[in-house]
């Protein structure tokens, strides 16, 4: 089919194009020959009057001109995909189709692990694509950079409908061979610390570190500084610091690693996890009956 001179199915093979950065892989996904994709490549460079991707080196980059198109293709794609493809009531065995999360790091190793693990054997044909969350999630969810958000309640859209999924405390880790393997940790020994923390994106700091901050004890000792939850520990081996992690990631680590998991010294919220969708994709049938299923993983530890 032809649109203002545009083969549209040049459309689907100029999204898996610009995502790869690769003929080979490209040509791969889309089941046709590297000369078939090469082919289309040349066909959608003199329509668009640009090179869109370019060899640096060994790789290959997006021109302006691509990266400008690839965010609006992706969300063209999508709404094809989920308005007009997309039938409601097709069994999850049967669905065919990618979805892309976003979520923070310490959500992807527990339940979105979860979450795979069911998908291999009740939707087989659901690609998941995992990717970390941007520094404005909210952001890319309003041009359908990704179909779900999973992330701590502070980080969602006012705009977007939500739904949360639980709510965890923190827990305190220490090195079993340090000075807090055999004795417990005050508020006063807490503060004193060094500690290992975490900051997601400019001034993104935990709850944790902004409860403290708000309490009035000022900024904690910060001898490590890491973009990950589940990174924290290992920071902690073999030294006297703390890292302050939710409780999930203090459970699965405390058994990894020679850590001791102590209680957070000071009244802090619980960190409630929500998942967040765009308000366009409410009718969309394979994204509810995932939401349902992720609802369900959550069931044993719902947030009230």
């Amino acid at each position: 089919m032809r649109f203002r001179g545009l083969d549209l199915n040049l459309l689907v093979a100029l999204d898996v194009m610009l995502r790869e950065r690769h003929v080979t892989r490209a040509s791969e996904q889309l089941n046709l020959s590297q000369a078939a994709t090469s082919n289309a490549l040349s066909r959608l460079r003199e329509y668009f009057d640009d090179d869109l991707l370019v060899r640096v080196g060994r790789r290959m980059v997006l021109t302006d001109r691509a990266r400008a198109l690839q965010a609006e293709l992706e969300e063209v794609l999508r709404r094809i995909e989920t308005t007009v493809m997309s039938a409601p009531d097709v069994p999850p065995q049967q669905l065919k189709r990618r979805v892309t999360v976003a979520a923070a790091d310490a959500i992807t190793t527990d339940l979105l692990a979860r979450l795979t693990s069911r998908l291999a054997s009740e939707a087989p044909g659901l690609q998941l694509f995992i990717r970390p969350l941007a520094s404005n999630p909210d952001q890319v969810l309003e041009r359908g950079g990704v179909d779900l958000l999973v992330i701590p309640r502070q980080f969602a859209s006012a705009n977007h409908p939500m739904q949360i999924l639980y709510a965890e405390g923190f827990r305190v880790l220490a090195c079993r061979e340090g000075k807090w393997g055999s004795r417990s940790v005050t508020a006063e020994d807490y503060l004193g610390a060094s500690h290992v923390i975490v900051e997601i994106g400019p001034e993104q700091k935990i709850p944790v570190d902004r409860a403290i901050i708000e309490q009035g004890h000022g900024r904690l000792n910060a001898a490590v500084s890491v973009a990950s939850q589940v990174t924290v520990p290992w920071h902690l081996v073999g030294t006297d610091r703390l890292g302050t992690v939710p409780e999930t990631v203090a459970e699965r680590f405390g058994t990894l690693l020679p850590l001791r998991s102590h209680p957070l010294p000071f009244d802090v919220p619980q960190n409630r996890i929500v998942m967040q969708w765009n308000a366009q994709r409410d009718h969309d049938g394979g994204l509810a009956w995932l939401r349902g299923l992720m609802v369900e993983l959550c069931a044993d530890r719902a947030a009230t």
